[in-house]
């Protein structure tokens, strides 16, 4: 791998930057109880997806804004469950604060919780399925990113976990897609990475050599060309 140029970094919170596995299958799983019985998260659930539409194809539609509040009220309490992925703490502290953002299918509420109980930055430029009316793999998501960053989606790279998202970015025109994990793996992303240990960002270009690579597709070939180190 080598280096790309890029204006700004647009992260995937849920599983790029936090694992929320357990806190959102314990909030799930209890919510079902009384919403949706037979549903569980680990078997179910469609990773990336804003929770509001998993909710409105899960109970009746009289029922959903009640369902969606009941959710994040759980979500929310068991926040304090969720920790950092490795290299997400350093590398985010280590960026200029106007050169990144988190771009998230969940609500606002949520996402500060999951993010504070991470001991992660929030940034001001923070986009949740509350800012947009259409979210991933709909491009509004990305393309709200980018517009807070003041950037040309081609001239930034977005990190994410989830199909979903992946087609977001692209779908938004992102110049550069890198899956993280090994749910990464299942994206149609250009490159995948372990996770974002070892990632460097100088202000003009993004270093990925340091970083644990899955995989590296030349047919997904990216926009953005990359240099080598």
């Amino acid at each position: 791998m080598g280096s790309y140029p890029i204006d700004g970094l647009l992260f995937d919170c849920d599983g790029v930057l936090v694992n929320s596995d357990e806190a959102a299958a314990v909030a799930w799983n209890e919510w079902a109880v009384e919403y949706a019985p037979g549903f569980d998260f680990n078997r179910d659930i469609i990773h990336g997806r804003p929770a509001r539409e998993t909710i409105a194809e899960l109970v009746p539609a009289v029922d959903v804004h009640r369902a969606d509040h009941a959710l994040m009220l759980k979500e929310v309490e068991t926040a304090p469950l969720v920790r950092a992925l490795p290299g997400a703490r350093d590398l985010l502290l280590a960026l200029p604060s106007a050169r990144f953002t988190i771009v998230t299918s969940a609500v606002a509420v949520v996402a500060r919780a999951r993010l504070r109980a991470a001991g992660l930055p929030c940034p001001v430029g923070l986009v949740t399925f509350d800012d947009v009316s259409r979210g991933k793999p709909a491009p509004d998501p990305y393309r709200l990113g980018a517009q807070r960053l003041g950037i040309d989606p081609r001239r930034a790279v977005v990190f994410e976990d989830a199909d979903a998202g992946v087609e977001s970015a692209q779908a938004a025109q992102i110049g550069l897609t890198v899956g993280i994990g090994v749910r990464g793996l299942d994206t149609g992303a250009t490159l995948v990475l372990a996770d974002l240990g070892g990632i460097r960002f100088d202000g003009t270009l993004l270093y990925l050599g340091g970083a644990v690579q899955l995989r590296a597709d030349p047919a997904r070939a990216a926009p953005i060309e990359s240099h080598t180190e």
